[in-house]
């Protein structure tokens, strides 16, 4: 032995003439794994073997140094041999655990971000994209939700409002300052009503409000003259001639409890507005 790590400084060292007769005298390897192992030792072959002792084992490599036939052993208690094993598991096992967090914050993460897209897609569906309000589709649903699931019966107000002359106002600006007046009523509709209200275009130059409280007929039409002022204030660069609006409006539950029913009234409403001159308002009247 040429020396020894501080793990076995306080075990006792067998001696014998060569490694050959510790073998033997020993039982450490038995008599056909001693034969193999001087074959192996004259042939200046590596390797390693199992060796046991008192029912201990140890593992014993063997490495030729090319020097005079000289042949290199080490020897290792298995358990010390299978600390170190196990704690390559147990890092393995913490890489495995580490790289699985890795994975799921991963995952949660793109779910989180496709979620969003999801929803970001979701509301360009449901806004009309010139003006930033509810679509068509979105005002219809959301109206007849309500009134379908709506149990206080408390006083709203459907509005309907159009651009006046918005056929003149592109014939003589053109489609582009046209659309600038479409945006400043959808804007205008946004600041007048809580979001509580529902808001949007219908298409066109028309658009929808429905106010779900609106307390009292008397706010409906203070709201409507708001509005229409509003519009007539509006102000667009090289824009010819005025803008104003014309509004119809109609009660629930007083006038209908369906949105089908509620704008065909307000509509008729609005249509009165119109033939009376534009630029106000009207209150549908049985």
């Amino acid at each position: 032995m040429i020396t020894y790590d501080n793990a076995v400084k306080n075990k006792d060292f067998l001696a014998s003439e060569s490694i050959y007769s510790y073998f033997a005298e020993y039982n450490v390897l038995s008599p056909d794994d001693l034969q193999s192992l001087k074959q192996k030792f004259i042939k200046q072959e590596k390797g390693y073997m199992t060796l046991n002792h008192n029912n201990k084992t140890s593992y014993m490599a063997y490495y030729p140094l090319k020097i005079n036939d000289w042949i290199m052993c080490y020897n290792i208690d298995t358990d010390v041999a299978q600390e170190s094993y196990t704690f390559i598991i147990y890092a393995e096992y913490l890489l495995f655990a580490l790289f699985v967090f890795a994975l799921v914050i991963l995952l949660f993460t793109i779910y989180k971000v496709n979620n969003k897209h999801q929803k970001r897609l979701l509301e360009f569906t449901r806004i009309d994209a010139l003006t930033g309000i509810k679509n068509k589709e979105t005002l219809q649903n959301e109206i007849s939700t309500y009134l379908k699931n709506d149990s206080s019966q408390q006083l709203g107000a459907l509005f309907m409002i159009d651009v006046d002359n918005f056929k003149t106002v592109n014939d003589l600006n053109g489609h582009v300052i046209g659309d600038e007046v479409l945006k400043n009523f959808g804007s205008i509709l946004k600041e007048s009503f809580t979001v509580e209200d529902i808001v949007g275009r219908a298409g066109g130059d028309e658009f929808i409000v429905f106010v779900k409280d609106i307390q009292e007929h008397g706010n409906a039409i203070n709201r409507a003259q708001e509005i229409c002022q509003k519009i007539r204030n509006i102000e667009i660069d090289n824009f010819k001639g005025t803008i104003s609006c014309s509004i119809g409006i109609a009660f629930y539950p007083e006038h209908g409890t369906t949105f089908k029913g509620l704008y065909n009234l307000a509509d008729q409403a609005l249509y009165q507005t119109k033939n009376q001159g534009r630029n106000g308002y009207t209150c549908y009247t049985k």
